[in-house]
């Protein structure tokens, strides 16, 4: 039997509700991977937003440390928002039995396709959290941030986001 006939068999079978919440708890444990990986990739532009926030710093002050830290460490924040997602897919993998590089083999469409449906998640958490609530955010906050046109980051991280959502729905 070959592999198009086996997912067709499956297909045809009723899902029992302990199938459900696996899925379910498939859907919630890859969400959160790409949540906290834009997160995390954006952290370079929360650093002043607090400091201003809780009185730590001027605006100029916090201003200036968000140009360092955006201007020359942000890929730094990028490679270990990265970081963070090749380690939780490791575990998330190893927690469903691919343990070795002979079984990612024999599942490497699953592996694929997860992997590359997390890395679209974290693309569009990362473009919303960053280019959008943190840069506005610190507008409000009073960093002179006005100043940079990131009106292509909603429609992007929407469009994104959406791709997201729609394949994961399909995620089994």
């Amino acid at each position: 039997m070959g592999e198009a006939e086996t997912q067709a068999a499956t297909a045809a079978q009723p899902r029992t509700s302990a199938a459900v919440r696996e899925e379910a708890s498939e859907r919630k444990d890859v969400t959160w991977f790409a949540i906290a990986a834009g997160i995390i990739g954006g952290l370079c532009c929360l650093t002043p937003i607090v400091m201003v926030l809780l009185g730590l710093a001027t605006v100029a002050v916090a201003a200036d440390l968000g140009n360092v830290l955006y201007g020359e460490y942000r890929w730094a924040f990028r490679l270990a928002g990265l970081g963070f997602l090749a380690a939780a897919l490791v575990v998330y993998f190893r927690r469903r039995g691919i343990c070795t590089l002979d079984q990612a083999r024999r599942q490497r469409n699953r592996v694929l396709n997860v992997t590359l449906l997390v890395l679209t998640g974290a693309v569009g958490s990362y473009v919303l959290w960053t280019y959008v609530v943190l840069h506005y955010g610190g507008i409000a906050a009073g960093l002179p941030w006005a100043q940079y046109d990131e009106s292509w980051a909603v429609p992007v991280s929407l469009s994104v986001l959406a791709v997201f959502v729609l394949l994961l729905r399909r995620l089994r």
